[in-house]
């Protein structure tokens, strides 16, 4: 499959679009990538740009459609932040379907997508709320190298609590790649609860950066609030992943030869 292609499939009732480049490569990152459905638009945008900034380095771009939003990427139950309709706490669904369907398809040995790579590693990708959860699967499921969170949810109720219980997630062996984004005027909001999302998204880079020096983490300031340029923010994220995937593990594995 070449940069040129976007097919859409469907793995267990759920719509995924599949894009990348792929051809001989001996390490394959992988991205997991949870979006609202209808949103071909936003897929074809990231995809365009992946595939001209990326078009000598490997990857393979996997999006995936949501039934219910508020559902399928909210951890735990939580109250409505506007309206009437709340968070209901379906992610470990989402993940069940990942782990169990999706990642089998795609990754399977005679599989066309991942074929010819001797190494795979995945990495979860959201915006917002699926953001979130990107953060969220990666800390309970160890099948995954790293995460890209933008603009992620993280004023969510418990977030920090639920990130202090997780710590062990955090010390797993071999290199981690963590990338958190957010808009500058994201923070500066009328609603107290999302008003949280600054603090709480400094603190978890500060967390992730102290100390643990297999994890690599970056925390991206990008302009404007929470609606500007969500496509551009996830292309900065999974270039940025890409890139030091890349570098970091061929330094790695070149450490390793030699010792």
């Amino acid at each position: 499959m070449t940069t040129n292609d976007l097919l859409m499939i469907e793995i267990n009732h759920k719509t995924c679009y599949i894009s990348g480049n792929v051809r001989n490569q001996e390490r394959l990152p992988v991205f997991y990538w949870g979006i609202m459905k209808e949103n071909t638009e936003s897929i074809m945008t990231v995809v365009s740009y992946l595939k001209q900034h990326l078009e000598n380095r490997p990857f393979l771009l996997v999006a995936y459609e949501a039934d219910n939003w508020n559902d399928d990427f909210s951890p735990w139950k939580a109250a409505p932040v506007f309206g009437t309709e709340g968070f209901g706490g379906g992610a470990d669904k989402t993940l069940k379907w990942l782990v169990d369907d999706c990642i089998p398809y795609i990754e399977a040995e005679d599989s066309f997508y991942t074929k010819g790579a001797a190494e795979v590693s995945r990495f979860t990708v959201g915006y917002s709320l699926a953001g979130l959860f990107s953060l969220w699967a990666y800390c309970e499921c160890d099948l995954f190298t790293g995460a890209v969170c933008c603009s992620g949810s993280l004023w969510y109720d418990g977030w920090l609590d639920y990130i202090d219980r997780r710590q062990p997630a955090f010390d797993r062996k071999g290199l981690r790649y963590l990338y958190l984004s957010l808009g500058d005027k994201e923070e500066k909001t009328k609603n107290k609860r999302m008003a949280a999302v600054g603090d709480n998204t400094r603190a978890l880079s500060a967390f992730l950066n102290e100390k643990r020096e297999n994890i690599i983490c970056t925390l991206e300031w990008n302009r404007g609030g929470h609606f500007s340029e969500p496509e551009m923010r996830v292309i900065k994220g999974i270039v940025w992943v890409t890139d030091r995937y890349m570098e970091m593990e061929r330094s790695y594995g070149d450490i390793c030869k030699n010792t």
